[in-house]
């Protein structure tokens, strides 16, 4: 059903997966950039879409550039709605990896091929509950597919941050929190919130974190961070210089909230004062809880290590390579 050609091809429909090259028609599982481009058409849910279009606005405005000569020509389908396309039946799931995140179900020929896109199977505090369908083949991501890539109890993870910021601003200090502007900045901001803590947003955050609330994702009382931090309030950004004039003259601590800060190598951290192993994917057990959730007779993997599919081959399942130019 499909095949690999610098990218993965549907290729009775025409149809791209998560390409990272400009494409006549793709479907994007979500909107972080490295799973978006200026595709001719683009199938994806409607929040994906609106949040895509929120981050190249962003990018544009601080470039200087106006309005683009042709917008994508944007399909938006809802969760669980069938579509019918060439012959085949179309279906998204919730990925629960940040708002608007989808798995891709084609069937076709009595055969279903299930793309999952990025995917965290447990519950976070800003996205849709994932949902897992069956299918026979299944192409999925493995960002975490090293065995030292064991996360925490949810819950642990959570109160570690919330104690984390109530140190700090016992000690007259200011908390500031690292995370991604997409995904990670609000759900770190829905747990900050949800605590009773007063949050202030770096402008990317707080742009998309509108987008989330036009979704039904509400926000309790925030600000956009554009004036020095005021006391008791804890910052949410990527990284430092991003807001950095608003911090001079005050004391601060950084935690970087990813989950990087897991296993043998740690991504991002820069300088940061503590980690916080809050992810929006799955650890290497929840990888292997998924395919058994899948149930597929062949798994080919994508966006992670290599050496995933060995561990998958050793725990029984029939591993394929997406990489090869070829058809499967």
């Amino acid at each position: 059903m499909f095949e690999y050609d610098r990218g993965i091809l549907v290729r009775d429909l025409g149809l791209w997966l998560d390409a990272s090259v400009k494409r006549e028609f793709c479907f994007v599982s979500h909107a972080h950039g490295d799973h978006t481009n200026r595709h001719e058409r683009i199938l994806a849910t409607a929040a994906t879409l609106a949040l895509a279009r929120e981050r190249f606005d962003i990018r544009r405005e601080a470039l200087g550039l106006g309005a683009p000569r042709r917008e994508p020509e944007e399909f938006a389908l809802d969760f669980g709605q069938p579509h019918r396309m060439n012959g085949a039946t179309v279906t998204l799931y919730p990925a629960g990896h940040i708002l608007g995140s989808a798995q891709i179900l084609i069937e076709q020929d009595g055969r279903r091929l299930l793309y999952s896109g990025d995917f965290c199977p447990e519950r976070t505090a800003a996205a849709e509950d994932i949902e897992i369908p069956k299918a026979d083949t299944l192409i999925m991501e493995c960002t975490y597919g090293l065995p030292e890539h064991c996360f925490p109890p949810r819950e642990e993870t959570t109160a570690k941050l919330i104690q984390f910021v109530e140190k700090t601003l016992g000690r007259g200090m200011t908390p500031v929190c690292l995370a991604y502007a997409l995904g990670k900045g609000q759900e770190v901001m829905r747990i900050l919130l949800d605590a009773g803590l007063a949050v202030a947003a770096e402008y990317q955050t707080w742009r998309l974190a509108r987008v989330y609330k036009r979704f039904g994702i509400t926000f309790r009382r925030h600000r956009l961070l554009n004036s020095a931090v005021r006391a008791g309030e804890v910052v949410v950004t990527p990284n430092v210089p991003c807001v950095g004039a608003y911090l001079e003259g005050r004391r601060y601590r950084t935690a970087a909230v990813t989950g990087w800060a897991t296993g043998g190598f740690f991504y991002g951290a820069g300088r940061a004062d503590t980690r916080i192993g809050l992810s929006d994917h799955a650890d290497f057990e929840g990888l292997f809880s998924y395919i058994r959730g899948v149930s597929p007779e062949t798994v080919y993997i994508t966006h992670g290590p290599e050496e995933f599919g060995y561990y998958a081959k050793k725990a029984g399942f029939r591993v394929g390579s997406v990489y090869e130019k070829s058809a499967h």
